[in-house]
């Protein structure tokens, strides 16, 4: 059934072999996450194969407009989650 839907789609790179791999792994390594800095580092390598597989295909422009969106919003919310908020600066006293 997955390898129809790649003849169907032509999904014949190389990065696919890679790809589906290392976010398996990163899954692997998340469940055996003991903190939160071993979740985040096991969260990264995970999305980033995601926002290539999200642009994979490098001749429609909705691939890629839905690659930059998502990693564009991936590196916001890793932000958010690295650097955190800090409600103390912004309160008025």
């Amino acid at each position: 059934m997955c390898f129809d839907s790649f003849e169907q789609e032509r999904f014949d790179d190389f990065e696919f072999i890679v790809l589906i791999p290392l976010p398996t792994r990163s899954m692997l390594f998340m469940i055996s996450a003991h903190d939160s800095i071993a979740m985040y580092l096991a969260i990264e390598p995970q999305s980033l194969c995601f926002y290539v597989i999200a642009a994979s295909k490098r001749k429609s422009e909705f691939s890629t407009e839905a690659g930059s969106k998502y990693l564009i919003l991936g590196a916001f919310s890793s932000g958010i989650l690295l650097f955190g908020y800090d409600r103390t600066t912004t309160d008025i006293y």
